[in-house]
């Protein structure tokens, strides 16, 4: 069993309150005159069990009613939910309160403290009304998913005014926009020919799926994997060959055998940096000597050059000093006693006199005591000048040789640090090499991953066939062509037209349809709005007969809003009573058939089910007095008229 509705309660400004109560089983009448806020019980029912705006249309109810509230009753538990008034500027309020469980007495205005966020009202009355997990997944994949709660179920419960004598909306808001949808994608469910076992196979379903899924991915990271690793294996082979640690005539297309390459490669003995002798102090030591020996060889140069400069001035000086000589050889003409006035050759008297003889001969004699000691010095200055030379020579000897040794250390240095970075360059391939290895070791392909697939597509196929959107469908028709008997037999109590022939449900487009012996006729093509306010009446009733029989989890109420306005019109309630006796005698009579239909089809279904009707009309009957739960006429309202501020 779902819920039905205990009652609807308002509450003033002032704090005080009115509940109308509903009987929880049987037809439910509140009949009375237009204005009386018949029909708001619709839109705070509405707007109770979660509706996104509120409804209630402006005037004296929305100004001076501060909470709505609707309790609702299922077999083992109570709940109450009320909801504040937006008021007349905004069109929904986040304030809402429930209480939970049963208790002598409603809620007083006090208590009435929000206690549950708004999100969290849709939830809760989907589950008191029994709307188990369940999940409308598109075949076509165009739209979401779909799961269908008590905003959903109330599209099966009520007909407004304005919807019962429709032509072209069979269902409760079907004109508002994305409903005709929702209510396509949820009946199934509500109907019973999606159960709960299917989305329990669902649910495995996807499960199944999900590992189908996992495991193909890892067969397709697999592969690719392997193809990976094969160029990578190409690579380090390569690297390896390249350092020398594998033999470069290594040729092989077996990924094994590249991999066992590898793995010796991986284990290759590298020589220490220490085995190699460091040739950078000897360069040092080198190039030092090499810059003492230039150093002495150049100091060696220029002494040689000095002596050199030295001798050819000393071989300048003699080559003068001798001419010099030469000239004063004639020192002989001379007298020893002449004072310079008198010519040594013709003995005249000279004017100015010629140099004394003896500074002529003091002179010649310091010229042979130079001369004699530059020839004494001579052979000093050329014996230097040879050993010089041959220091010159020893040195250039030496430069020649520490070139050589230097140039021969560069060489070995070269090669010394070549070999230390070929090793340092094995190394770093050893590493990448020994990684990989480890890497491929732990991420070993599963080799029964191609079994294991196919185990988990025979799983899939398994539950797929349990699940099969084909079986269901035949529920659904079957389902459907159950409920389809039960509409025509009420439209043969209802005398409607075409009512003799087989009526059904069309759930695609969300119609009547009578199958006559011309063709299928859809209700925008019945005439009157009798034929229209019928066909709503008995499709619905018919509805919750299944709903009841099957223990839907749809709510069980359904509420009509003004069933009799085809023959009985606001403004044939001349007197203000509801009496049928203004009417004629086909519309008198199609109004009492209407009801007793009601009547009958509700004592069918029994407990658990309430057929709530809101209408002008009144009739004189026990059955129809005994359905009566208020009688909003004279000065009797929805909202008080005391409450008026």
């Amino acid at each position: 069993m779902s819920f039905v509705i205990r009652s609807v309660t308002i509450y003033s400004y002032d704090g005080e309150q009115r509940t109308v109560t509903f009987k929880k089983s049987g037809l439910n009448i509140i009949t009375g005159k237009s204005k009386t806020g018949k029909s708001s019980l619709i839109d705070i029912i509405d707007y109770c069990f979660g509706r996104g705006e509120c409804y209630v249309a402006e005037g004296f109810i929305r100004q001076n009613v501060s909470w709505f509230a609707v309790e609702i009753e299922n077999d083992e538990d109570v709940l109450f939910v009320a909801r504040r008034n937006p008021g007349q500027t905004l069109t929904t309020s986040p304030d809402i309160f429930i209480r939970r469980g049963e208790h002598p007495t409603l809620p007083i205005y006090t208590d009435l403290i929000k206690n549950i966020a708004e999100e969290g009202l849709t939830p809760l009355l989907s589950q008191f009304a029994g709307i188990s997990e369940n999940e409308h997944r598109p075949i076509t994949g165009t739209r979401l998913p779909l799961r269908a709660t008590i905003k959903h179920a109330m599209f099966l419960c009520v007909q407004d005014q304005n919807e019962i004598d429709s032509r072209d909306r069979l269902f409760h808001r079907q004109g508002d926009q994305f409903i005709p949808q929702a209510i396509k994608d949820t009946l199934p469910y509500f109907l019973g020919a999606v159960d709960e076992d299917h989305f329990i196979r669902q649910a495995e379903l996807d499960v199944a799926r999900n590992e189908l899924r996992a495991l193909e991915t890892q067969l397709q990271a697999q592969s690719q994997t392997a193809e990976k690793s094969l160029r990578r294996v190409r690579g380090y082979i390569n690297d390896g060959k390249t350092v020398g640690i594998i033999d470069p005539r290594f040729e092989t297309a077996d990924y094994p055998l590249m991999v066992e390459a590898l793995v010796r490669a991986a284990q290759y003995e590298l020589s220490t940096p220490e085995s190699f002798s460091d040739f950078g102090s000897a360069i040092t030591r080198l190039q030092d000597d090499q810059r003492g020996l230039r150093d002495r060889l150049t100091d060696t140069i220029e002494e040689i050059r000095a002596t050199q400069l030295f001798i050819a001035e000393q071989t300048e000086y003699s080559r003068e000093a001798s001419e010099h000589r030469s000239r004063l050889s004639s020192i002989g003409l001379y007298k020893k006693d002449s004072d310079g006035t008198c010519c040594p050759l013709c003995d005249n008297k000279v004017d100015p006199a010629v140099p004394n003889a003896a500074a002529v001969i003091s002179s010649l004699e310091q010229i042979d005591r130079s001369l004699s000691r530059v020839g004494v010095e001579s052979p000093h200055l050329q014996s230097q000048l040879a050993d010089l030379a041959d220091i010159k020579s020893r040195l250039e000897t030496a430069l020649v040789e520490n070139q050589k040794s230097l140039e021969a250390a560069y060489r070995e240095d070269e090669r010394a640090r070549s070999r230390r970075e070929m090793i340092v360059d094995r190394a770093r391939v050893i590493g990448r090499i020994s990684a990989f290895l480890e890497q491929i070791g732990q991420g070993e392909q599963d080799k029964d991953l191609g079994e294991k697939i196919e185990r988990a597509k025979l799983k899939v196929a398994a539950i797929e066939s349990a699940v099969n959107p084909d079986e269901i469908g035949q529920r659904l028709d079957t389902f459907l062509n159950l409920i389809s008997r039960q509409m025509s037999d009420y439209a043969r109590r209802l005398d409607l037209e075409h009512g003799s022939d087989s009526v059904r449900l069309d759930l695609k487009k969300l119609t009547v349809v009578a199958d006559t012996a011309t063709g299928p006729i859809p209700l925008n093509r019945m005439g009157s709005g009798e034929n229209w306010i019928g066909y709503h009446v008995l499709t619905h009733l018919a509805l919750h007969h299944w709903y009841r029989a099957q223990n839907r989890p749809v709510p069980g109420f359904l509420i009509f809003d003004q069933p009799s306005q085809a023959h009985y019109p606001p403004e044939s309630d001349r007197g203000q009573d509801g009496s049928l006796e203004p009417l004629q005698d086909s519309d008198r009579q199609a109004v009492y058939d209407l009801f007793e239909l009601m009547l009958e089809v509700a004592n069918e279904i029994g407990e658990g089910f309430q057929c709530i009707v809101l209408d002008h009309a009144k009739i004189s009957e026990d059955w129809f007095e005994d359905a009566i739960v208020e009688e909003w006429r004279g000065d009797a309202f929805l909202v008080p008229t005391e409450w008026a501020s």
